[in-house]
């Protein structure tokens, strides 16, 4: 295909991906709601906003809880924008977003040149490798996966886990989804794995094709149209999609295939968030990442006010209705106390989730 006939594929798997998040955002917010401002406590000036820019992973998650919190306290105006976590720390560091959102670790160099970024966790994530529905193996080794995303072209034929792929599909642009991915096969100084694209590897049908997406939801999208496809994407993306499935991963120097039960892969990423040891458990640690806010130093009284309510247990539902996990349960998984409602959004009634 053609670079024009590639943009527009791309930029239709985008705009379905994007009138997904919004409807779900809309379901969330009209079976959720926040009654009316006079849940709020302290005083607010008249009129205020600010933006959360950055992560896409993070970008569903922020757009319910700014909807939540905008419906409870009509005078805040926010704005969430994706561009990726590089994107949005390095914005929350010149000053021109009040809060970046990551979906990665805020790396040394990003440390020294904003040296007074503070960092405010609100709840936590992994990637996951899947293919499409019709992907004849169900694991696959982590030096499978590295030699199907490196820089060489490789004739995979005789690897059980990969020998059958027909497409190999990655991001097009810059996330911490990717970055996440990257570092797991390659190390920590390695960003992505675009260098992947220009790879001419071969399997048992061929040449396998180089697919890449803007977004996770353009991801998992593409392997769903595609044969014997494998891509990463964030867990909240792929569980529960009827049209790919979730591969287990036997990684580097062990003998097991992790998750032991995909159809358990959320108690199995849980655990892993809560009892990271730097050992494997229940899950590959190191395919599991911290979603987190970013200020430049302390944030202004109404930003505060917003990521306390994003660490809150009343903003747990957030997280569950798009797949990830909030600090609130992180904790709770922990053992460590649960109980941190937001000291200015009263917690709602309970809702029917069916």
């Amino acid at each position: 295909m053609d670079s024009a006939g590639q943009s527009v594929e791309y930029l239709i798997v985008f705009v379905v991906a994007v009138a997904g998040i919004a409807l779900i955002a809309a379901q969330v917010l009209n079976h959720f709601p926040l009654e009316s401002s006079s849940k709020i406590s302290g005083t607010v000036s008249p009129e205020y906003s600010f933006r959360i820019v950055g992560s896409t992973t993070v970008q569903p998650v922020s757009e319910i809880l700014a909807g939540m919190f905008m419906k409870a306290e009509p005078k805040a105006k926010i704005l969430v924008e994706g561009g990726g976590s590089g994107s949005g720390i390095r914005q929350c560091g010149e000053g021109t977003a009040e809060i970046g959102a990551g979906s990665r670790p805020l790396e040394a160099g990003e440390l020294a040149r904003y040296p007074d970024l503070r960092v405010h966790r609100i709840g936590g994530s992994a990637v996951v490798l899947i293919a499409s529905r019709d992907y004849p193996a169900d694991r696959v080794t982590a030096d499978e996966v590295r030699a199907l995303y490196d820089n060489r072209s490789t004739d995979l034929t005789a690897l059980p886990g990969v020998g059958h792929v027909q497409a190999a599909v990655q991001r097009i642009d810059p996330s911490g989804t990717e970055e996440v991915f990257a570092q797991w096969l390659f190390g920590s100084s390695t960003p992505s794995v675009d260098a992947g694209l220009e790879a001419k590897d071969r399997g048992a049908s061929g040449a396998i094709e180089a697919l890449a997406g803007p977004s996770n939801a353009a991801v998992l999208e593409l392997v769903k149209q595609s044969s014997n496809a494998i891509g990463f994407v964030d867990v909240g993306y792929a569980e529960g999609d009827p049209g790919v499935k979730i591969l287990r991963i036997i990684d580097t120097g062990e003998s097991d295939a992790l998750p032991r039960n995909t159809s358990a892969i959320r108690a199995a990423i849980l655990d892993e968030l809560a009892h990271a040891d730097g050992r494997n458990g229940a899950y590959i640690e190191r395919l599991t990442r911290p979603l987190a806010y970013v200020t430049k130093g302390e944030p202004s009284p109404p930003v505060a006010r917003f990521i306390a309510f994003a660490q809150s247990d009343e903003a747990a539902f957030a997280f569950d209705e798009i797949g990830y996990f909030s600090i609130a349960e992180i904790r709770t998984a922990s053992g460590e106390p649960s109980s941190r409602n937001s000291p200015d959004v009263k917690p709602s009634p309970a809702v029917d989730r069916q």
